[in-house]
């Protein structure tokens, strides 16, 4: 399949309900109107067992560089990390604009080896998306990272309780979300995290014009857990 061949099939896949909707959530105006149903199906006809992985990541690049919101979150789920270098990591987040893009390409990125260099970086810089990016990408080590000690959180912690109220919107949203996936990841952790919830107070996020809410960390953090001891 050629680039020009892939997004004429974004195209044609876009609904303008769908788009609709992608513009409440603030994606952007450069969209189709693609689902994720659709997304997930596009993925399976280009990566897996018997891919060309060179032929997709040349894909993702071009779908990237295309600038259409859609066409970036496919690129975000067909490339391959392993071929990402920190200089291209940089240059695809200096493109992000909207907080689900931030949060697709945090799933990438969690996949290279300099990941948490990306997380020292990225949620110290200045501005919402790149904080959101940062954010979105400690949550997903949190959740997969089984290696990381206890220790390599801890410090993002006490940030998160001294910065989350006087954060942009959507970083202060990335924040709480990464307080949630930390919490989650060991009993100590959550000790941790849900005495920074009380100190930090509740949390207020401006989700524009949809029926998004703000999950309460420690009655979220109850029902994870719950659910750990079930399958326990």
């Amino acid at each position: 399949m050629t680039f020009d061949d892939l997004l004429a099939q974004l195209r044609a896949l876009g609904s303008e309900q769908t788009r609709k909707t992608y513009l409440r959530h603030g994606f952007g105006d450069n969209t189709f109107g693609v689902s994720f149903a659709h997304f997930g199906a596009l993925k399976k006809q280009l990566v897996g067992r018997g891919k060309d992985k060179n032929l997709a990541q040349q894909l993702a690049r071009q779908l990237w560089q295309s600038g259409y919101y859609d066409a970036r979150t496919l690129a975000t789920m067909i490339a391959d990390p392993q071929q990402f270098t920190p200089a291209e990591a940089d240059a695809w987040a200096a493109d992000v604009t909207n907080h689900s893009l931030a949060d697709a390409l945090a799933g990438l990125l969690a996949g290279t080896d300099f990941a948490w260099a990306k997380v020292a970086e990225w949620t110290q810089a200045a501005g919402e998306y790149p904080q959101r990016l940062g954010y979105a990408l400690l949550s997903r080590l949190a959740l997969q990272d089984s290696g990381a000690p206890d220790a390599a959180f801890v410090p993002y912690v006490t940030r998160i309780e001294q910065q989350l109220q006087t954060a942009p919107n959507r970083a202060k949203e990335g924040m709480n979300g990464a307080l949630i996936a930390i919490g989650s990841r060991s009993e100590g952790l959550r000790e941790q995290v849900e005495s920074a919830a009380d100190r930090i107070g509740p949390v207020v996020i401006d989700h524009g014009d949809t029926a998004c809410q703000t999950p309460a960390i420690r009655p979220y953090l109850a029902k994870i857990w719950a659910r750990k001891a079930v399958k326990a």
